[in-house]
């Protein structure tokens, strides 16, 4: 490791946060937002069109351990009153859930989330990857009847991720029950860094 990537990794720990990067896929060429988190640790990138304002349609890829049951990301920084993307591994792919949860307690099935699995969702002996098209990700209804809209120009947004090392009752639905969490937390991203013109040439290319 060189002086200077020894230097952010010091400033990053004294800081006690973790530092966003943008990352570009040389064999799709998509270009994410990325950042690394967790025990595990799981990866998650996020790619969003070139748009000024939500809602908008959100690639987003998990890269996690095989030790990794479950991973889950919710959107509006928080367990509760948000959408919660889940992804988790099925043999040798992986599958993707939706889940919104107003207690904290079994997060239910959220139907206004659509997901397309994209290529490049695979399992294997070491890792899993999920790369899928959200609908209806970057916007949703808060307790309240209040409507939340990412802002695809935030430099900091804040989400939430948890994990387990128990996959779901069943793997091969999306809908099955999942376990408590073995750890969580919260990170940011910059999603002005997101932000592509490509991205529906990206995603004609991953279908």
């Amino acid at each position: 490791m060189g002086l200077l990537a020894r230097l952010v990794t010091v400033v990053a720990v004294l800081a006690g946060r973790t530092i966003a990067a943008k990352y570009c896929d040389e064999t799709s060429g998509v270009c994410y937002s990325e950042v690394t988190v967790g025990v595990a640790p799981i990866t998650w990138r996020i790619a969003i069109p070139a748009v000024e304002q939500g809602p908008f349609d959100v690639l987003l890829q998990i890269i996690a351990p095989k030790t990794v049951g479950w991973a889950g990301l919710a959107w509006g920084g928080g367990m509760l009153y948000n959408p919660i993307s889940l992804g988790w591994a099925n043999g040798n792919t992986t599958v993707p859930g939706a889940r919104f949860a107003s207690a904290h307690i079994q997060p239910e099935i959220y139907d206004p989330i659509k997901y397309t699995v994209l290529k490049g969702s695979v399992a294997n002996e070491t890792h899993w990857v999920l790369t899928t098209l959200c609908q209806g990700c970057s916007n949703w209804i808060h307790n309240g009847g209040a409507k939340e809209v990412l802002d695809p120009g935030a430099t900091e947004a804040s989400f939430a991720y948890a994990a387990s090392a128990v996959p779901p009752i069943d793997p091969t639905d999306p809908y099955s029950p999942i376990g408590i969490h073995s750890e969580h937390g919260i990170f940011t991203l910059d999603l002005a860094a997101a932000k592509s013109d490509q991205f529906n040439s990206w995603i004609e290319k991953l279908t």
